[in-house]
């Protein structure tokens, strides 16, 4: 059995050209150094990043491509340095009442390839 370090659900705090992108991450927190901790200091494998929705973070991933460092896959996902395997996310929060009446948060992520 191959063994897998992973992080799945890691928030991207702002984007290359510095627009905030989520406010509670931390603004060192972009898709580039993101990629670039988990190859070269976590040992992490497989890493979800959330926020790739966003269409500042969608202009980082296409210019991150373009260095030649990292590749789409074609079932989905980048391969960055051939170390790590990364999964773009979006998340949407949703507000659900229960059956006893109180409210409750329903988070979706989601992954999907930047190839058409």
């Amino acid at each position: 059995m191959n063994e897998v370090f992973a992080d799945l659900h890691v928030h991207i705090g702002r984007s290359e050209n510095g627009k905030p992108i989520k406010i509670t991450a931390a603004r060192s927190l972009n898709f580039a150094n993101i990629a670039k901790e988990c190859a070269d200091r976590k040992g992490i494998n497989v890493v979800g990043i959330i926020d790739c929705a966003s269409p500042y973070v969608i202009e980082d991933i296409e210019n991150f491509l373009k260095t030649g460092e990292a590749y789409e896959i074609q079932d989905g996902g980048i391969i960055y340095k051939d170390k790590v395997c990364i999964l773009l996310g979006s998340e949407v929060e949703t507000s659900e009442k229960g059956r006893n009446g109180k409210s409750g948060y329903n988070s979706i992520v989601t992954c999907k390839s930047l190839m058409i």
